[in-house]
């Protein structure tokens, strides 16, 4: 038996393995010097901006994940979720993917909220940011299609294929959460035929899953839920939009708002790859598409996918790392608490 202790190393390992490979194709035959020679060039003023602009973001994905949270949780705060979502984002960066645990145990030490239920919320905030992504792909990709159509025939079908399927699974979605006890009841069954180790796996994931859902019970808490995700996703690629502005780039290659949402959906995509902090992931995904679909030279777009990328993580490690002290130093300080 392979020790918890030896799959962590190895997962580190392969995680760092990816990063510097990411990097080193992202960087590759381009000068470093003038990448960050174009950095420099960035106005404090719209430094400033972008600032703002990814703790507007942070408070946005605050306020959407406590709707979820609210249920089981009313006693969390707008601020304590955006500030258990700084830590996060900070520990991330340390440990790939270990961020989602360390904002459950902040709810926990903050709030005295159930680290199980808040993990079941991980759980469904991460299904709708694949939906609302996977839509803003299909949207992204119909508005290149005219691009697309000279790589790939049939881009537009595939788009608006790609767009049907996220708004069913979305509607899926919300009749899982209205029909929580009769999904457990016809699924259960069906997954009893799985082999019993992968039966329970999957039965508790479901479980998990459902329990996330209870803030989805009304069309109210729907709307809610869309608003803040479509907000979320326009924060973010007002990032970029403003990142283009600052760098000098808006003008001199014609990126609007569209070009923004494009490269804010495909630098998502590399987020996803378990890098420390999507570190060379983020980086390859914005500069790449930056590249060959908009005709932008390699120093710029790496110095703009650099910038945005840095300025992010050191906005959220100033949110993030002075409250992982400050809670564990009131940890100690407080009683224990019992179970999760």
């Amino acid at each position: 038996m392979v020790s918890l202790g030896a799959k962590r190393a190895v997962q580190v390992a392969l995680s760092v393995t990816l990063m510097v490979g990411l990097f080193y194709w992202a960087f590759r035959r381009v000068d470093l010097c003038a990448v960050a020679a174009r950095i420099g060039t960035l106005p404090l003023d719209w430094l400033a901006l972008l600032v703002v602009l990814n703790l507007l973001a942070l408070g946005v994905r605050g306020w959407r994940w406590r709707l979820l949270v609210r249920p089981f949780a009313p006693q969390v705060t707008w601020l304590d979720a955006s500030v258990a979502l700084g830590i996060c984002y900070s520990a991330n960066v340390v440990l790939p993917r270990s961020g989602e645990f360390v904002r459950a145990v902040s709810l926990r030490r903050s709030r005295d909220a159930s680290i199980t239920a808040t993990l079941a919320t991980v759980v469904v905030e991460r299904v709708l940011d694949l939906a609302w992504l996977a839509i803003f792909l299909g949207a992204s990709l119909l508005l290149l299609r005219g691009r697309l159509e000279v790589l790939i025939p049939g881009a537009a079908v595939i788009c608006t294929v790609v767009l049907a399927v996220c708004a069913g699974f979305l509607g899926m979605l919300a009749v899982a959460s209205l029909h929580q006890e009769r999904v457990l009841h016809w699924l259960s069954p069906r997954l009893a035929r799985l082999p019993a180790s992968l039966a329970r796996r999957a039965t508790r994931l479901l479980e998990a899953f459902l329990t996330g859902l209870q803030a989805l019970r009304s069309p109210g808490a729907y709307a809610q839920i869309m608003v803040g995700s479509v907000a979320l996703e326009l924060a973010y690629t007002s990032i970029i939009w403003a990142a283009y502005y600052g760098l000098g780039l808006a003008l001199k290659f014609d990126l609007g708002f569209t070009a923004a949402l494009v490269i804010m959906v495909l630098s998502s995509v590399g987020v996803m790859i378990p890098t420390p902090g999507a570190a060379g992931s983020y980086h390859a995904f914005f500069a790449k598409p930056l590249v060959l679909l908009y005709g932008v030279d390699p120093a710029g777009a790496l110095a703009c996918a650099t910038a945005v990328h840095a300025i992010a993580t050191l906005t959220y490690a100033a949110v993030g790392v002075p409250a992982i002290f400050l809670q564990r130093r009131a940890a100690r300080a407080a009683p224990p608490s019992a179970g999760w």
